[in-house]
């Protein structure tokens, strides 16, 4: 007779295990934003307990979370024990920026590809906004909205395990706090390439499109090695 494996279905798995990987994930998602954020700058130590009073939880979901968030790099491991915030070194930061470049360029030609109006609409209208930020210096809009402009342009790829690698190499500490280091030239450059995405997605114009999308992460790699 053949052997089967039965899905138990979540409503039979027990209550307290599905609490704890529901804690677990809401732990690992607060500390990633502090991470990303800044609010945890780089070498702090994390501790279990502290962190775990402070989210209302025990310390078992917080130490899940941050085995995750090492996975991630988010998080290391020092020889002494416990987890700190990763500090990267500037030839890391430029190893990630080359990733990046890499994935980047291959989803912007997909997406020259394949992108619909609805795609190329939405980038616009959150583009439309994302002026309204830099000219009013808000940074904190505008790195959300930044998010979701690449999100909806990456997104016309057509391929969403790309677009997750994109996504997860984006959410780095160093790649938030670069912006409060730009200078006028470096705002005006971030709208004027935006555009140029833009513009080459839509016109399908391929080498154009990975230009831009070149010279956007050359702007913000160069700030993040010379400036943070």
């Amino acid at each position: 007779m053949r052997n089967s494996i039965r899905n138990p279905g979540i409503e039979n798995i027990p209550r307290s295990s599905r609490q704890a990987e529901s804690h677990a994930d809401y732990a690992f998602e607060m500390l990633k934003e502090a991470i990303a954020s800044g609010e945890f700058r780089p070498n702090k130590r994390l501790v279990e307990s502290s962190i775990a009073k402070k989210l209302g939880m025990s310390r078992t979901p917080v130490r899940e979370a941050l085995v995750r968030l090492e996975l991630s790099g988010y998080t290391s491991t020092p020889s002494k024990g416990g987890w700190i915030v990763t500090d990267h070194l500037p030839g890391q930061i430029r190893n990630l920026y080359e990733i990046r470049e890499a994935l980047e360029v291959m989803a912007i030609r997909l997406a020259c590809l394949r992108a619909t109006k609805e795609h190329i609409e939405k980038a616009k209208a959150v583009h439309k906004l994302i002026v309204d930020a830099v000219r009013n210096r808000d940074i904190n809009k505008f790195t959300q909205l930044n998010s979701e402009f690449h999100a909806h342009l990456f997104a016309a790829c057509g391929n969403e395990q790309l677009s997750s690698l994109i996504h997860s190499l984006r959410d780095q500490y160093f790649d938030r706090r670069v912006v409060y280091l730009f200078t006028g030239k470096e705002w005006n450059a971030m709208v004027t390439q935006h555009e140029r995405m833009l513009e080459a997605v839509r016109e399908k114009k391929v080498r154009l499109a990975e230009k831009a999308v070149r010279d956007h992460i050359n702007t913000v790699r160069r700030v993040a090695l010379l400036r943070l």
